[in-house]
């Protein structure tokens, strides 16, 4: 049921990212569908449609749990009291949102989990706007909030950023070629949370607009 939603509704309007969430999807699946499974999202739907503006992610997640045989839960987290009010209205009982803070949020959830907690399967940060012109602050914030809830994350926890697209700095050849002339990186939102996946041994599953790694832990 889920991928015919995604199919036919999902996946014709979601641009860049449609590759990178059909692979978010396609791990999800690879969990015991029998089992609870637990997303947690930073930023959420601000308005209904707006596929390209913010990927409707938490409409997305929602609707995959719903689906599930075994079921689960979405904690989704938002800065701006009008946007947790509209998302709220577009979403289940499966999604749970939160107003406030993101590194604070996170900082709490982490305290009220427990063992007996479905595990996390998909961390996907997006709550800080991007400035392409400034892309630090938000590079910054969204590794603290991977710092925030880090102590839950297990080795197939799908870490996910989103604007976070892969950076080439090269230059033009004397025959117009362009040569690259450092390795391509991960830029964006995702900047410092890529490289704190490669100082710890975390594992890149994709790299296209959005980011994915598992194994943080």
């Amino acid at each position: 049921m889920f991928w015919n939603y995604f199919e036919k509704e999902a996946a014709p309007h979601l641009g860049l990212r449609e590759v990178s969430f059909r692979k978010v999807f396609q791990y999800l699946d690879s969990f015991d569908s029998r089992e609870p499974i637990l997303i947690v999202e930073t930023g959420c739907i601000r308005t209904a449609g707006n596929w390209i503006g913010d990927g409707q992610s938490t409409l997305m997640f929602d609707r995959y749990l719903q689906d599930r045989t075994g079921g689960g839960r979405c904690f989704a987290i938002d800065i701006d009291p009008e946007a947790t009010t509209e998302c709220r209205a577009m979403v289940s009982e499966a999604t749970t949102l939160f107003t406030g803070d993101s590194v604070s949020v996170l900082r709490d959830l982490s305290s009220s989990l427990s063992l007996s907690s479905p595990p996390i399967a998909l961390l996907y940060l997006d709550s800080f706007d991007l400035d392409w012109e400034n892309p630090t602050p938000s590079a910054v914030h969204h590794l603290k909030e991977l710092v925030s809830i880090y102590q839950w994350l297990t080795p197939t926890t799908l870490v996910v950023v989103d604007d976070s697209p892969t950076i080439v700095v090269g230059a033009s050849s004397m025959t117009g070629d362009f040569q690259p002339v450092r390795k391509a990186r991960v830029g964006g939102k995702g900047q410092y949370v890529a490289e704190y996946a490669s100082q710890v041994g975390a594992q890149l599953l994709f790299s296209h607009y959005q980011a994915g790694w598992f194994g943080f832990r």
